[in-house]
């Protein structure tokens, strides 16, 4: 299934920055060299003012960092601008400040500087330092896309394929798509290929769909690694090759793909493409289970029912299964009703318990 993924801010002159944080909430910067009596930045020139900020930036000195960033952006500097805004919008060097991120941003676009209006089209989509709006993420992403930004491509793809601010066409995302692709958007590719692979606006092309999954598994996307191993696995469009999809799986696993991570335990557990290991079935499906992945639970359930990679332990298996059975799966149902059957009420009661506190402890399911 398609799913919405954001690419994260552009520092100009950085390259990609870290994902986007999930919380408002301010936060105070990392402890650094002190901020010296007298400004380093004697030179008036913005150019230059900007090119030896992005010096104290790369040497983890922020608070250096935005008081260049700052006086190159006081100037005009769309870069600068771009950068400050990035800096108030993570929180590095300054408190973390949304609304002067969107302010800084605004400038840069409004210069017409794609990074800017990308990042500023992130915001408006997010809803971040701004009332969440679409149409406005809509048309700074095409000021950006006019300029060929590859993300921004991408984006406007997911614009169309979930109507957001624009009416839901899988036709124009698969062209957004392919725009973004052919720029070597590693998203783009994933989302291209999943659109071959699922037959979505486009002829199904299991070959097209291999081949933009692994142009973007090079560039370790984690999807399309994980699309490839499922490809493998089940010998869609190539041979089936239960080594191939090991190797796949544990790519997109090792990078946190919860999916994967039970596509692997699977294979420990099956003993396809690899010697059979209940120790490592249990460890690749606790990861999965932990992300709120229901086949991983139920499986996990099931190891800790049959003692398998793991003491036998009826309690820790009834959690686990019921916590799959509230997602609706199948398996985990039947699993449940078959745990009820067989444990004391203080069993039952004990894993009702753990089942709240894990809800509580994790009130976001994941499936990635």
């Amino acid at each position: 299934m398609l799913k919405k993924i954001f690419i994260g801010l552009l520092l100009v002159g950085f390259g990609m920055s870290g994902c986007t944080p999930t919380s408002q909430v301010v936060k105070k910067t990392e402890p650094e060299k002190p901020v010296p009596e007298e400004s380093p930045f004697t030179d008036e020139n913005a150019e230059h003012i900007f090119e030896q900020a992005k010096n104290y930036y790369t040497q983890k000195q922020f608070k250096l960092a935005v008081l260049g960033y700052t006086k190159a952006a006081e100037q005009g500097l769309a870069v600068a601008q771009n950068n400050l805004g990035y800096m108030y919008y993570e929180g590095k060097g300054v408190d973390q400040d949304f609304t002067q991120a969107i302010n800084w941003f605004r400038k840069a676009a409004e210069q017409g500087l794609a990074d800017a209006q990308y990042n500023l089209a992130q915001l408006y989509h997010l809803g971040k330092g701004v009332t969440q709006d679409f149409t406005q993420a809509t048309q700074w992403y095409r000021k950006a896309a006019n300029q060929g930004d590859a993300r921004a491509l991408y984006s406007l793809g997911q614009m169309s394929y979930y109507g957001e601010g624009v009416e839901k066409n899988l036709f124009q995302a698969a062209q957004w798509y392919r725009e973004a692709a052919g720029k070597g958007d590693a998203k783009g590719q994933y989302q291209l290929g999943q659109m071959y692979y699922q037959g979505e606006s486009v002829t199904k092309d299991l070959e097209q769909a291999k081949q933009w999954f692994v142009k973007a598994a090079a560039q370790e996307d984690a999807d399309a690694q994980y699309s490839l191993g499922i490809m493998y696995y089940q010998g869609e469009g190539v041979t089936q090759d239960f080594k191939q999809a090991e190797q796949w799986f544990r790519k997109a696993a090792n990078q946190g793909k919860a999916k994967a991570q039970s596509g692997l335990g699977k294979l420990y557990y099956e003993g396809k493409g690899v010697t059979q290991h209940f120790g490592e079935a249990f460890f690749w499906s606790s990861k999965a289970a932990e992300q709120g992945l229901a086949d991983a639970q139920n499986n996990l359930g099931m190891m800790y029912y049959k003692g398998q990679g793991v003491k036998p332990n009826p309690v820790l298996a009834y959690q686990w299964v019921s916590l799959a059975a509230v997602q609706d799966n199948p398996e985990a149902i039947k699993g449940r009703q078959l745990l009820l059957n067989k444990l004391s009420i203080s069993q039952i009661t004990e894993g009702d318990r753990l089942v709240r506190e894990w809800t509580d402890k994790h009130l976001s399911v994941s499936s990635n």
